[in-house]
């Protein structure tokens, strides 16, 4: 069944309920330029008609560009802050992201143990097409709630390519054919009790393809939320975790581990081999996400472009976990 056009644009009036929030995000992994990006944009806390958009693109040397901004653009099918334009070109199939401004360079070790820093900038003028590989993964299709209070009463994802290009300064960078995810959450999002969670998804050749979302919470025994499908020859199948492992500390970045589900069409096992870039963020409470460490009291997030195997198979994903050793104040 296609996306309603209500879950695929921003809402024109957001309710006025406290926390509320509504977020949009596209992650790509391009070995073959040994690029990966991910960008985000949501609502701002105090004024949902203000929004907030992070844009991070490791390079091929290893180098962090880091853009985040605030404005009030949103309007209809465009989702944008201020210098970004993420467009909803055709629902439930093709997005365009755009965007043209400044941007900071960081090391992986300078985001690691000072942040995002001011001071010099450089130009980055990016211009991506997402086309979709498999239909959209409504998250809440079969229980219609969201019991972490973080992940959105409404929350939709779906898996594709993306090509175009990105230009720093004078240095352009093709991207082709690159493993995509896009999602759309919204609702009150409160994450004062965020303690471990895992996004990751990724596509094979053969046409199988998989996404989960795992959250466990500060008060709560066992997994919170634990939801996944299994994706076949362009068809969802509702699938279990069987195995899965989170990140407790700043230094398990990196890591190889393995994803185990189980859905109707038996045991999928799938191994993380190699960790191809790693984008470290902090999220603070009210919900705001920011590149680098952060200060006080806050939960950390690897998003990390991964390579990944299954029956033989080789190909790339998206993995995204976090922790909070102690509740966010």
């Amino acid at each position: 069944m296609a996306t309603r056009l209500n879950d695929e644009w921003a809402l024109e009036h957001p309710p006025t309920t406290a926390l509320w929030s509504e977020n949009f995000a596209l992650v790509f992994t391009d070995p073959r330029s040994h690029t990966a990006a991910l960008f985000s944009i949501g609502t701002w806390y105090h004024d949902t008609s203000v929004w907030r958009e992070n844009l991070a693109v490791r390079l091929p040397d290893g180098q962090i560009v880091v853009g985040t901004n605030f404005g009030r653009s949103t309007k209809g099918a465009v989702v944008s802050a201020s210098l970004s334009r993420y467009e909803i070109d055709a629902p439930d199939r093709t997005v365009r992201l755009s965007y043209d401004g400044p941007v900071r360079t960081h090391s992986f070790q300078q985001l690691m143990e000072t942040g995002v820093h001011c001071g010099r900038t450089n130009r980055l003028k990016l211009d991506l097409t997402f086309e979709a590989s498999a239909p959209m993964w409504d998250m809440h299709a079969e229980h219609k709630a969201d019991p972490t209070g973080i992940a959105g009463a409404m929350h939709i994802e779906q898996l594709g390519r993306v090509g175009g290009m990105l230009r720093l300064d004078d240095r352009e960078i093709v991207i082709r054919d690159a493993f995509s995810c896009r999602d759309h959450s919204r609702g009150a999002r409160d994450v004062t009790n965020f303690r471990n969670h895992c996004w990751i998804n990724g596509s094979f050749g053969s046409g199988r393809g998989f996404q989960l979302y795992f959250f466990k919470m500060h008060g709560l025994e066992g997994p919170a939320l634990s939801l996944a499908t299994v994706v076949q020859d362009g068809e969802h199948h509702s699938a279990t975790i069987e195995q899965l492992e989170v990140v407790d500390g700043p230094a398990d970045f990196g890591r190889q581990h393995t994803v185990a589900l189980r859905s109707n069409l038996g045991e999928m096992r799938i191994s993380v081999d190699e960790v191809l870039a790693t984008l470290p963020i902090h999220m603070t409470s009210p919900f705001n996400p920011a590149f680098g460490i952060g200060q006080g009291s806050y939960g950390l997030l690897f998003d990390e472009a991964i390579r990944i195997g299954w029956n033989g198979e080789t190909s790339f994903g998206w993995c995204e976990r976090g922790f909070a050793r102690q509740p966010i104040r």
